[in-house]
């Protein structure tokens, strides 16, 4: 026997088939045995019952042919010894007692006997017009008794009665050596259910078994395994089947693996082509998103320049007062040298703070090579401060509730940028709109690892059904002049690709609302600012 059956084997018994098998045989078997024990009880019982019952009639009527003289003579005495008489000769008859008309009683046991005047309850049910027996303990004898009462009657008068109590002891031996004799044949149909039901679960169980541990072993890959099976039934049919499934199925492989061969070489060179195809893809892409950068870019700085022009619009009217005041000194003979270096001090001042708005743009412009941190406070300030001559000149007043000590880490210009063009769009939609108090709001908070910054105007929201499209390329609301519909759609790539992110709009109960998330590294205190145009 090879390990694998001696393996099939051991596991024979713990198999659902064995156990059915088993369990269906024993059940059936030992219902009919059960079955066979109570009807086999029942008939035993009769037959002793009748037994005693023929015993007792056949003694009862002996007893009163043969004293019906002394009976109608009342002659009690002769009753008497003749029921002594039948004691001595009857061991298993525990008591007699005789009544008659007048209410004489007399008892005869093994003993002796007695007369007495009361009968017992028992005793009194007992006389009927017809014999009756009845099994019952007697607790005068304190045993378990056969009660036979049987009616005197002779010729002309109803005399009285005759009780007869034998012993149940032959009766209750007799059915305790049948239980015996049932439990042994329990017992021995119990062995002969149990090898019954592993010879027939065994012819079913086994080959099945065998089937099962083949198909696992094909599950796993193994083809060629065979189910060693030689039957001429079913089940040998059907292992002779299995196995030349398993034939075609592993000539099938056989031949498929040819095919993915020749498949996987075709796909190689198909792969190839493809990767040639992708990279021209990817090159001309990057060229496109070079291009909506540009754009970008240059729609920022045309931003930005607007913006130096209204920073350098009271600078150059201060400066041209200046001029035209040291004209009129001159004119007037009242330029002396302390008057011109009082001017020259405001010329410099001014055209210090015109260099600064350049510096400034300059920065704003000048390319991130590598991520570093930076302070979210700071980038917002700064271009809040790029852009503050252009709200004020609308009359847009900024209110700012950020805290100071939150850190990311990325590119700060490009993450300014995608301010500026927040802040931009909100710009242009509270003039648009010619919002009477145009506002706009900017917070920035912690959440869990994430700083969130959220940039609120009350210029009444974004329309539903374009507020999903608002980030996507050359999408814009605006006349096609003044609007490209890259400068969402390039903060959307800066946050997402370049500083790992999101940025999403919703409306809120006054105006539209940007919230931008980026990783957060370092988190502090809130402080409040803001600033109104002045």
């Amino acid at each position: 026997m090879t390990q694998d059956s001696q393996n099939i084997s051991n596991s024979f018994f713990l198999t659902k088939i064995f156990q059915r098998v088993f369990l269906s045989f024993t059940t059936s078997i030992v219902l009919l045995i059960l079955f066979y024990s109570f009807a086999t009880t029942r008939l035993e019982k009769n037959v002793h019952v009748e037994v005693l019952h023929s015993k007792a009639a056949t003694l009862a009527t002996s007893t009163v042919i043969s004293c019906s003289d002394a009976m109608i003579k009342d002659d009690m005495s002769f009753i008497v010894e003749y029921c002594v008489a039948i004691m001595r000769n009857n061991s298993d008859i525990l008591d007699i007692v005789i009544t008659n008309y007048k209410n004489e009683n007399i008892n005869v046991t093994q003993k002796g006997w007695r007369m007495f005047d009361k009968l017992d309850s028992d005793l009194l049910s007992m006389q009927k017009d017809t014999e009756m027996f009845k099994m019952h303990y007697n607790s005068k004898l304190k045993v378990d008794t056969f009660h036979f009462s049987y009616p005197i009657k002779l010729p002309g008068i109803k005399w009285g009665y005759i009780h007869i109590f034998y012993s149940l002891d032959n009766y209750n031996s007799a059915l305790n050596n049948l239980y015996k004799s049932i439990g042994i044949l329990l017992g021995l149909v119990f062995l002969a259910t149990l090898l019954i039901s592993y010879i027939v679960s065994r012819e079913i169980t086994l080959p099945i078994l065998k089937l099962t541990r083949s198909a696992e072993m094909v599950e796993k890959g193994n083809l060629h395994i065979r189910a060693d099976i030689k039957r001429n039934d079913e089940i040998g049919e059907f292992a002779k089947n299995f196995n030349g499934m398993i034939e075609k199925l592993e000539k099938s492989h056989i031949e498929l693996e040819e095919q993915v061969k020749e498949r996987t070489k075709e796909l190689e060179e198909l792969n190839a082509v493809l990767d040639d195809k992708v990279k021209v893809a990817i090159n001309e892409n990057t060229k496109k998103e070079q291009m909506l950068i540009q754009q970008s870019r240059l729609a920022a700085m045309g931003e930005m320049i607007g913006n130096i022009a209204h920073q350098w619009r009271q600078p150059l009217n201060a400066l041209s007062l200046i001029m035209q005041n040291i004209f009129y000194s001159y004119e007037s003979g009242d330029l002396d040298r302390e008057y011109l270096e009082r001017a020259m001090k405001k010329g410099k001042k001014l055209t210090q703070s015109m260099s600064k708005t350049i510096d400034d743009f300059r920065d704003f412009f000048r390319p991130d090579k590598i991520k570093e941190n930076f302070n979210i406070s700071h980038s917002i300030s700064n271009v809040a401060e790029l852009i503050s001559a252009s709200y004020r000149n609308h009359n847009i007043i900024v209110e700012e509730e950020l805290d100071d000590t939150l850190e990311s880490i990325g590119y700060p210009n490009e993450f300014a940028q995608v301010l500026l063009n927040v802040l931009t769009n909100a710009k242009d939609a509270l003039i648009e709109k010619n919002i009477k108090k145009p506002i706009v709001k900017i917070r920035t908070f912690s959440k869990n690892e994430n700083v969130v910054i959220e940039i609120e105007d009350n210029a009444g929201g974004i329309d539903e059904e374009i507020i999903k499209k608002i980030f996507d390329p050359y999408f814009t609301t605006k006349d096609k002049k003044t609007g490209t519909g890259i400068g969402l759609y390039m903060s959307k790539m800066i946050i997402e690709n370049n500083m790992k992110g999101k940025i999403y709009a919703k409306n809120g109960s006054n105006g539209a609302i940007i919230t931008i998330e980026i990783s957060r590294i370092l988190s502090g205190g809130l402080i409040k600012k803001g600033f109104e145009n002045a």
